[in-house]
């Protein structure tokens, strides 16, 4: 090799070396900006630190495994749901809820278990509120993963809930279209069914115990729906802010008013929850809404997701035009 060629060989080597050591100072500059694995949420015990992407999450109570089912992330453990079928759960949820690991009864969550799951986040209800069914739970659990307690409220209104849940993993993106085609299915039927909306007064009962009855008022899960609809309550239904409100059978002249009459069914609609001997009554079969064959079934009365609300839609839509053509 001579010498302008060794000259060349080597000024290339050098240059091509000091190109090479630049590049690899930029990618260690790149390399220093991580990307975060965690975020900061604020929950009703304050701000946490939970999971960017959570993958392995744990419900202690009822509503967020549905939640979660319906924003797409399936929990890895939730309560005994070995009970629910489609006859009073919205179909799509059922067998996702019966496959979740156990993890004790609402009333009893088994710590040990939740454990061996390996969670890297736990949902539950605000200790000491009037959903946290497992006292204890939620503070016992706070040394196992990070612990984002959801704040139910005093009633029925699931739409928070629902939110901050979505927010706790990271899915208000997910959420954001469920929202937009509810409030769609809600203008449209307001819409179609103006008239009759303006003009009839509803009661929904959910249940009869021992000489008791309860109607779902305006803040209860179905009643959210039924109230962003523009639905007259009953007197009797008047929203004190809570969930529901019970009466004795000898008051049943208190719904009295309603021109149509929801109540809880199964799928084939038959009367559940002890409503079926209140059918027996006279003081039932004396009503308005009883006597002008104005009473329906609703096995959506335990809604609490949008895809759920918009069933109920749909079903409430069908019930209204029947109330209609029965008018004419």
């Amino acid at each position: 090799m001579n010498a302008l060629t060794r000259r060349r060989f080597v000024g290339g080597a050098l240059a091509s070396a000091a190109l090479f050591s630049l590049a690899a100072c930029g990618l260690n500059d790149d390399d220093a900006t991580e990307t975060p694995t965690s975020r900061t949420v604020d929950t009703a015990q304050g701000q946490i630190s939970v999971p960017v992407s959570p993958s392995r999450v744990v419900s202690i109570d009822y509503f967020t495994a549905i939640f979660l089912i319906e924003l797409g992330l399936t929990p890895v453990g939730g309560i005994d749901y070995s009970w629910v079928d489609a006859s009073t759960m919205f179909p799509a949820y059922v067998e996702p809820l019966k496959a979740l690991t156990d993890i004790g009864q609402i009333t009893s969550t088994d710590i040990e278990q939740v454990v061996t799951l390996n969670p890297d986040l736990i949902l539950g209800p605000t200790p000491g509120s009037r959903y946290d069914n497992s006292k204890g739970a939620i503070e016992r659990l706070a040394s196992v993963a990070p612990v984002a307690s959801v704040d139910f409220g005093q009633s029925g209104d699931w739409r928070d809930p629902f939110r901050q849940t979505a927010n706790f993993v990271n899915r208000l993106e997910q959420l954001t279209p469920l929202k937009e085609s509810y409030e769609a299915a809600i203008a449209s039927t307001k819409d179609t069914h103006a008239d009759v909306l303006a003009n009839t007064v509803v009661t929904v009962i959910d249940y009869s115990m021992d000489g008791q009855f309860a109607i779902d008022l305006p803040k209860s899960g179905v009643g959210v729906v039924l109230a962003d609809l523009g639905v007259h309550f009953g007197a009797a239904s008047v929203d004190d802010g809570t969930n529901s409100r019970s009466l004795s059978i000898e008051r049943l002249s208190e719904i009295g008013d309603s021109d149509l009459i929801l109540f809880r069914s199964d799928s084939d609609g038959n009367p559940i929850s002890g409503l079926e001997d209140v059918f027996t009554m006279d003081a039932w079969k004396s009503l308005n809404a009883v006597q002008t064959g104005q009473v329906y079934p609703a096995a959506w009365i335990d809604l609490c997701t949008y895809r759920w609300a918009e069933l109920a839609i749909s079903e409430f839509a069908r019930i209204l035009d029947q109330h209609t053509s029965a008018e004419v």
